[in-house]
């Protein structure tokens, strides 16, 4: 049962617009993102020219670098590479030929040894409900132990999963109950049933809780993605879907899902699918391929006006604690970057910032020569006044005079 809705006629443009976006991120020399392609090949109608250039990045990364690979990184390339007729199992490339079906299994097995051993897997709840869903999808049988530890998180431990993490489970149990109901398998069903449950409950009240914006823009997508696949696991609840397509139509075209990877999962539910359809796909040859005539991107209006940010840093944790300030002006419409580089333009030696290009696009790793750490779970957050940001500093658009304070923080017990 999948739970579709149509767009507006008069809103169509707004997923053409988040298809033109994806694929202009694909640029030569960056890392490839599997999920933009995964997204693209579910929409469909998507630039020829950038899709093989996607793949065959992909198919170039898969040799000598899986092994550097986390299991979820390597779950997405098996994903985008299933969604374009690509057999991962069978990647011939630079005279060689890569599994990477078999390198998934090998990691999602030290997932679930570190997990027997303490308590937790090698990496994140999240990847490992990538490692379910991919393996399940290509029609494996090793994915059996890692699905029976998501559905045990999600009945008993579900407080401290992510909301992205919520999502990605669904999916993958939804995929795992699906396959065991065309054959048996040697699953406990009243689990994986229990976990879904917990799981699209759970979400559906954080939709209800937000007045159909589930999490934020960068946990909606999957959010929609995995309540659209479970309507019969959170029902007698009602999903109120037409409010959480509005809501999300409002934003991007406010410009919110800027950010190619935060497009790159609505836009499978804007047109009907999910990472359930990853193997569903109609892939024609090249030569019946046609381009289709799309609407052109629509163009955002000149920057106008400037805008006064009073910018402060923060630090109350690490070391010499520090608090400084400085105000500075850039052209309406500018983005968060920008305010950083004008800070800095102003006084480098206060000021400096180190980025990371991650998936999301460019994070922000250090400030003031103070770098965040995964080790001791500390990162920089950002905040306009007192309301925490949920984009990134390449999304988040000033339209007015703001306080933007960037805080050294730590993220706690919550898996992200």
């Amino acid at each position: 049962m999948l739970v579709i809705l149509s767009i507006p006629a008069n809103k169509q443009y707004l997923v053409n617009d988040l298809q033109h976006q994806m694929e202009n991120s694909v640029k030569p020399l960056s890392l490839p993102n599997p999920s933009i392609l995964i997204a693209m090949n579910l929409a469909g109608n998507a630039d020829i020219q950038v899709r093989k250039k996607l793949i065959q990045q992909i198919k170039n990364e898969s040799v000598g670098k899986v092994t550097e690979m986390t299991s979820g990184s390597v779950a997405l390339y098996v994903l985008a590479l299933m969604s374009s007729c690509v057999n991962p199992s069978d990647i011939k490339i630079q005279g060689k030929t890569i599994n990477l079906t078999k390198d998934l299994e090998k990691k999602t097995h030290e997932e679930v040894a570190c997990y027997e051993e303490n308590g937790y897997p090698k990496t994140t709840y999240y990847q490992l409900g990538l490692d379910v869903l991919a393996l399940c999808l290509k029609g494996e049988r090793s994915n059996e132990m890692a699905a029976i530890i998501l559905a045990r998180e999600a009945v008993q431990n579900i407080i401290n999963l992510s909301m992205d993490t919520k999502s990605m489970a669904a999916l993958a149990l939804r995929c795992v109950y699906n396959e065991m109901s065309k054959h048996p398998q040697n699953l406990d069903r009243l689990l994986i049933v229990e976990g879904l449950e917990n799981l699209a409950k759970d979400i559906l009240r954080a939709q209800q809780q937000g007045h159909g914006i589930i999490g934020n823009i960068y946990s909606v997508g999957l959010a929609m993605q995995a309540l659209s696949v479970t309507p019969e696991f959170f029902s007698p609840m009602v999903w109120n879907c037409t409010e959480t397509l509005t809501k999300v139509l409002t934003q991007v075209s406010s410009g919110a899902f800027s950010n190619p990877m935060a497009a790159s999962q609505i836009l499978p539910f804007f047109v009907g699918k999910t990472y359930l359809d990853v193997t569903k796909i109609n892939c024609l040859s090249e030569s019946e391929q046609q381009e289709t005539t799309r609407m052109p991107p629509v163009t955002s209006t000149v920057r106008s006006m400037a805008v006064t940010v009073n910018y402060t840093i923060i630090n109350k944790l690490r070391g010499q604690p520090f608090w400084n300030s400085t105000l500075v002006r850039v052209p309406k419409g500018s983005v968060l970057l920008d305010v950083l580089k004008a800070a800095r333009d102003k006084n480098a030696m206060v000021f400096s910032f180190k980025l990371e290009e991650t998936s999301w696009g460019l994070m922000v790793i250090s400030i003031h020569g103070l770098a965040a750490s995964s080790r001791d779970k500390t990162y920089w957050e950002f905040f306009s006044g007192e309301t925490p940001l949920d984009q990134g500093v390449e999304s988040y658009k000033l339209t007015g005079n703001e306080s933007i304070k960037a805080v050294f923080s730590t993220y706690g017990v919550q898996e992200e």
